[in-house]
């Protein structure tokens, strides 16, 4: 890694993860007691200023994909973060604190013109046990109200994603993004992964399951609305060189986002998104 400043973090009780100040990124966690790392990161994933690594936790922010004036999934995965405080919470727990801003040095002009507004947000990283917490925050600091989509996206490890299921999203409307954005409505009691898949569902409920053969991954949310459930298959990897080949097969992303409807900040108001893994 070049100029890819790293915090490690071990708790009392074991639990491991390791965050990229470039993104503000979470690009391991293993929890206590277990061996294998429950994020999935590319071999082939590049580290850097400006650059946002294949794999872990990228953040979303203030663009969910393509939808508005900016590059996809927006500026805060591509800005370097500050670490303000690290601290010691109830029953050992480790809690980091990361902000950003619209004063950020990371921040190019042509980002500043596109989304020319104030704002501080904070990612609060909490590792305890079996249960990794990340915590968005966005405050509106400028005179005029600013309105934004964001995401935490979770590149979750699996032994194989096609023996994978995600569980609670039945009766749901998604966006298909293999369908050039046709809205269907999930009929099954589970979603099996057979493929490349992109899709968002609108209102997801705030508690989720990933299920393997062997274990399974409870995932909840507050503050989001919607879920985002992603693989590359084949094709997704073979096309971008920050993954190699057969990457499709180890990996989930099953997120927390707010993409239907923008969330609008009156001046001075906050906004708190959080997604919580624990893992089975």
């Amino acid at each position: 890694m070049t100029d890819a400043p790293t915090l490690l973090v071990r708790t009392l009780d074991g639990a491991r993860a390791r965050v990229q100040l470039d993104g503000a990124q979470v690009t391991s966690w293993i929890p206590a007691g277990a061996t294998d790392d429950r994020l999935f990161v590319s071999s082939r994933a590049e580290y850097g200023p400006g650059v946002s690594v294949r794999g872990g936790i990228p953040i979303c922010f203030p663009q969910f994909g393509p939808f508005g004036p900016l590059p996809q999934h927006g500026f805060a995965r591509l800005s370097r973060w500050a670490l303000v405080d690290d601290s010691r919470a109830e029953q050992g727990a480790l809690q980091l604190r990361l902000t950003e801003s619209d004063l950020s040095p990371s921040r190019p002009a042509s980002e500043r013109a596109a989304w020319p507004h104030a704002f501080a947000a904070d990612l609060l990283v909490e590792v305890s046990g079996s249960a990794l917490t990340l915590t968005l925050s966005v405050t509106n600091t400028g005179t005029m109200p600013i309105t934004f989509t964001a995401a935490l996206h979770p590149y979750f490890a699996v032994r194989d994603a096609f023996a994978t299921s995600v569980h609670g999203l039945t009766g749901l409307l998604y966006r298909d993004a293999l369908l050039a954005g046709a809205e269907r409505l999930e009929r099954n009691d589970s979603l099996e992964i057979t493929g490349p898949l992109d899709r968002i569902y609108y209102g997801a409920p705030d508690i989720l399951e990933l299920r393997e053969p062997h274990r399974t991954l409870h995932i909840e949310k507050s503050g989001f609305t919607d879920a985002v459930v992603w693989n590359p298959g084949a094709t997704g990897t073979s096309s971008r060189r920050d993954f190699a080949p057969g990457d499709e097969q180890h990996l989930l992303c099953v997120e927390a986002a707010q993409v239907r409807t923008p969330i609008t900040l009156a001046p001075g108001a906050r906004w708190d998104g959080r997604q919580v893994m624990i893992a089975g």
